[in-house]
């Protein structure tokens, strides 16, 4: 009997929590956005949207979690209430990738490997991007002693929760990637704050000085073989012997 009653505990537990997934799934909406522009400054744009009974289950600890990190990047979070829902965003551009590299070390969302390979024309990257979103979600467990959920229920929840990752350049240069869509020149990817896999894309960079070199060059070519070919006619019209004429008979008196 007893082994019956862990059982049907187990069970009832079991239901319970899938009740809870379903109520809770699509009560939490993320977008993370960058934005690369032509002169190779970019933007860098957040917004989550937690309706109230996410808001509930984690207590503040994100408010707090994203302050704190983002503080250190020098960004400051934005919370706004919208109907029962509640937003926090934010938006920072940078100069260039190396000014977004320095002022972020605090954030520390993303473990990433670029391989380069320099070709003549182009340069292409190899982009191997492993977000570390779990860790945050392990700080949010931490802080939610105070309600009395257990800890595996709240990361089977927060395992159902994602945020979309969106890449835009300026130009459609990507090679092969596993980005979920794209849209014109913009990747998304579907990044859960559970352990996940690693964003992978390729992109090709054209070198303009290069490519102007070639463009040059082709274009001389082609103008000294115009100007050879003209030039030869011109020596075969010239070397032709004239054209026989036909000796002209007047007619004779009759």
């Amino acid at each position: 009997m007893k082994k019956r009653r862990l059982n049907g505990n187990r069970i009832k537990a079991i239901l319970i929590m899938l009740m809870l997934v379903l109520l809770l799934t699509g009560c939490a909406q993320g977008t993370a956005h960058v934005t690369v522009k032509k002169d190779g400054s970019l933007d860098l744009a957040f917004s989550l949207m937690l309706d109230a009974r996410a808001e509930k289950l984690v207590s503040g600890k994100v408010e707090e979690l994203l302050t704190t990190r983002l503080a250190a990047a020098g960004i400051e979070l934005k919370k706004t209430a919208s109907g029962k829902s509640t937003e926090y965003q934010f938006h920072k551009s940078y100069a260039s990738m190396e000014e977004l590299k320095n002022s972020s070390s605090g954030i520390d969302i993303v473990e990433a490997e670029v391989g380069q390979t320099d070709r003549w024309l182009y340069t292409k990257y190899d982009v191997v991007a492993q977000p570390k979103l779990n860790a945050y979600s392990d700080e949010i467990i931490d802080g939610i002693g105070s309600l009395n959920v257990p800890k595996s229920l709240v990361r089977l929840l927060m395992g159902s929760f994602s945020v979309d990752f969106k890449l835009t350049i300026p130009y459609d240069l990507y090679g092969a990637n596993n980005a979920a869509e794209q849209d014109g020149n913009t990747l998304t990817w579907h990044v859960s704050l559970a352990d996940s896999e690693p964003i992978q894309l390729v992109v090709y960079v054209p070198d303009i000085r290069n490519i102007a070199i070639t463009a040059g060059g082709i274009l001389l070519i082609l103008t000294v073989l115009l100007t050879w070919f003209i030039r030869k006619r011109k020596l075969k019209r010239l070397k032709a012997p004239p054209e026989a004429t036909a000796p002209t008979h007047r007619p004779g008196p009759l």
